[in-house]
Formats: C-alpha cells, sequence, structure tokens
C-alpha cells in the first residue's frame, strides 16, 4: 500500500516536471524575427547571349556617404550584399574582358531586397557603359509587405485636440501620479 503512494507520487511529479519542461522549451521551438536595419541587393551578372560571368566585381557606393562595399560574384554569375545602409548607391559592375557597367540612382530602403542584374558587354576594361535609369521599386526577392514611415507623415499626424505632453505617458507605458486640484471634463487639464 505504501508502494502505491509512492508510485502516485512520483507518477504526479513526473508529469509536473514534464508540463514544465515542454513550457520552458516552448519559446525557442517557435521562429523569431529580429528586426531589420539594412537592405539587401542581389542579382546576376550575365553577358550579351545570357551567359554567366563568374568571378565579376561588384562595387556598391553609397553616395551620401561615399563608403563602398565590394563584392565577388561566384561561378554562376551571382551575388549578394546584405545589411547596406539605406540610401542612394550607385552599383559598378566589372569583370576581365568585358565593359565596366555602372547603375546610378539604386534607392534602398530599410528591409528591402532589392535586385539589380547586370548584362556586361565583351570590351576592354577601359570602357565603361552608364545606365542612369532608376532601378524598379518592385522586391522580386521577397514577398513581405513592409513600409517605410517618414517623419513628416508622423508629424502631420491628429492629434485629435490634445496635447502630446498628455499622450507622453501612454506612448511610453509609464504611468505619472496624479495632480493636485479637480481635471476639467472637456480639455483634460487641471484646475488649481
Amino acid at each position: 500500500m505504501l508502494a502505491k503512494a509512492f508510485q502516485k507520487r512520483d507518477g504526479a511529479f513526473l508529469c509536473v516536471l514534464l508540463i514544465l519542461a515542454a513550457a520552458f522549451l516552448m519559446p525557442w521551438a517557435t521562429r523569431t524575427y529580429a528586426q531589420v536595419v539594412g537592405a539587401t541587393l542581389s542579382g546576376t551578372i550575365t553577358d550579351a547571349s545570357g551567359a554567366a560571368v563568374p568571378n565579376a566585381q561588384v562595387s556598391i557606393k553609397n553616395t551620401a556617404t561615399g563608403v563602398t562595399r565590394g563584392v565577388t560574384a561566384d561561378a554562376a554569375g551571382f551575388y549578394t550584399a546584405p545589411n547596406l545602409q539605406p540610401g542612394n548607391y550607385e552599383v559598378r559592375f566589372s569583370a576581365s574582358g568585358f565593359t565596366t557597367e555602372v547603375h546610378t540612382g539604386i534607392t534602398l530602403t530599410v528591409g528591402a531586397q532589392q535586385v539589380l542584374n547586370a548584362s556586361l558587354r565583351v570590351g576592354q576594361i577601359s570602357q565603361q557603359v552608364t545606365v542612369s535609369v532608376e532601378a524598379p521599386t518592385v522586391e522580386l526577392a521577397s514577398s513581405a509587405l513592409n513600409a517605410v514611415v517618414e517623419a513628416p507623415t508622423i508629424v502631420g499626424l491628429p492629434l485629435n485636440g490634445r496635447r502630446i505632453a498628455a499622450e507622453r505617458p501612454q506612448l511610453d507605458g509609464s504611468r505619472q501620479p496624479p495632480a493636485r486640484g479637480r481635471r476639467r471634463r472637456d480639455t483634460g487639464a487641471f484646475r488649481r
């Protein structure tokens, strides 16, 4: 009889232990995504016949800061440059035996996954082809929905007749102690 009591207690303990283990390990079983601060530029480099140009050099220059980042295409002519800061870029494609192709006016936003393909022509390295057409803003690499909210949009949000100072405690989740006096119903202000 005493052995049955210990078996019941051990079974209950084991059940509680399994539930706690499952509850503890559950957050790691789900996918979580980090906030993205940069953009990704990728594409394929081909020649005039459509064949891949292996080991082509890609130079990505932020026109506002002057920071240049270089990547090399793989054997299939594919390149990718992750974590680029938002801004306007100038992209140069070059390979030995081909002309250098330059794309200007490429705009990248936060979280964008822009595809920019290049078609190099046979020629001398000293020759350069400049393409100044703006790249399409359609992201071909991702089907995610996202938006960039500019500062004028936030400033233009209506406060619905309220003061922004009165909204601050609600924005950051903190609470202010109640002020002395009686609260007026029409404006939310206090009388002394």
